[in-house]
Order: C-alpha cells, then sequence, then structure tokens
C-alpha cells in the first residue's frame, strides 16, 4: 500500500502540472486570427477598339478618315490605347492602324534611343491633310507618366521614298489609365500624301525637340 500511494500521489503531481501547461497551449489563448487574403485588383488598361485583331506580336485595325478630322481609336496593346485626333482629310481615306511595343517589322528608328510604342500607318489611297487637327483625346498608357516629356516622329514611304515629318514634344497629362499625350496627331498637319503609302509614329521618352506637339 505505501508503494502504491506513493505511486498514485507521483501520478496526481505529474497530471497537475500537466493540466495548466496544456491549458495554456489549447485553451487558454485562442490562436492568431489568419488575415484574409488581399483582393489584387490589375492594373486598368485602355479598352480595346471595336473589330481589333490582337496578336502576340501587335494590334491592329482599319478605319476610315473623315474630311471633318476626327479621332482614330488605337488600337489597344501592351498597355497602350487610347485616340489619336487628327485634321481634315481629303479626299476621305482608308487607314490601317497597327500598334506595338516592339520593332517586330524591321522599322526604321527616327529618333534617340528606343520607342516605347510604335503606330503603323497603311493608308489606301491618296490624301491631304488639313492645317489643325481638333483638340480631345489622346494616346494613353501607364507607362507614360504624367508631366514628363515625351517626343512623337513620324516616317511615311510614298512611291517607296521615306518622308520624315516632326518630330514634335509633348508633357504627359493625367488620365484614368495613366500619362495622355494628346498632340500626336498634329503631326499629320499639312502632310500630304500623294499616293497610296505605309508610314510609322514613333514615340519616344524626354524631349528630343525643342518643337511643341500643340
Amino acid at each position: 500500500m505505501p508503494f502504491l500511494r506513493c505511486c498514485l500521489r507521483t501520478s496526481l503531481a505529474a497530471l497537475i502540472l500537466l493540466v495548466p501547461a496544456a491549458c495554456a497551449q489549447h485553451g487558454g489563448a485562442l490562436p492568431a486570427a489568419v488575415p484574409a487574403p488581399t483582393a489584387v485588383v490589375p492594373d486598368a488598361k485602355p479598352p480595346k477598339c471595336k473589330g481589333q485583331k490582337t496578336t502576340d506580336q501587335y494590334a491592329s485595325l482599319t478605319e476610315t478618315l473623315s474630311n471633318q478630322g476626327g479621332s482614330l481609336c488605337v488600337p489597344a496593346f501592351g498597355g497602350f490605347g487610347g485616340t489619336v485626333t487628327y485634321p481634315p482629310a481629303s479626299p476621305s481615306a482608308q487607314l490601317g492602324l497597327t500598334t506595338s511595343t516592339t520593332n517586330y517589322d524591321n522599322m526604321p528608328n527616327l529618333g534617340s534611343g528606343t520607342p516605347i510604342f510604335y503606330i503603323q500607318l497603311a493608308l489606301q489611297s491618296a490624301t491631304s491633310f488639313g492645317s489643325d487637327a481638333p483638340a480631345g483625346g489622346g494616346l494613353t498608357a501607364k507607362e507614360i507618366k504624367p508631366h514628363q516629356p515625351y517626343t512623337v516622329y513620324g516616317q511615311a514611304k510614298v512611291l517607296g521614298f521615306p518622308v520624315n515629318f516632326g518630330p514634335c514634344f509633348e508633357k504627359a497629362k493625367k488620365g484614368k489609365y495613366g500619362g495622355v499625350l494628346g498632340g500626336v496627331g498634329t503631326l499629320l498637319e499639312g502632310v500630304s500624301i500623294p499616293a497610296a503609302a505605309n508610314g510609322v509614329l514613333e514615340i519616344y521618352a524626354g524631349k528630343q525637340t525643342a518643337t511643341s506637339c500643340s
């Protein structure tokens, strides 16, 4: 009996020590609440143009130039999009636009450095542009930083010969999808194309000319 009583005392003492420890681990303190995962909201991007075609390298769309002037929808690609306003075109003509962020088509390097955006132009017949592009709209992207300058160069190949127009620079304004460049279409002011032609507009970061797009 003494031996049994000793064992009972030892077991009871061990139990008394274990119970508080177990309570501290399981019941004494509630586990910290696990925070709910934060929803990741993707960056807003300019919407696609109606009818545009998109590949891994570029986006394209065919539009009609108006003899009243107007606004071309920029095929959305690589986070870029928006519109480009243009002066009256006489006569009206079909214009294909192809946009890209890389020089996938061996385009000329018109400025200093590497363009951040290319807009290829495929004019399907002769036309002449007026001297005043309407205000409003603009090329926009998150990569275009508000209040920073950007330079636009242009070139068309007419009957196999390159014809340069521009460059001009503009400070980006702030918009819904990032910075906005509203003066890209001013490069077409006063330009006369005597036959079907291909061309390109190239956007460069920084100020590379003293001529303003406005």
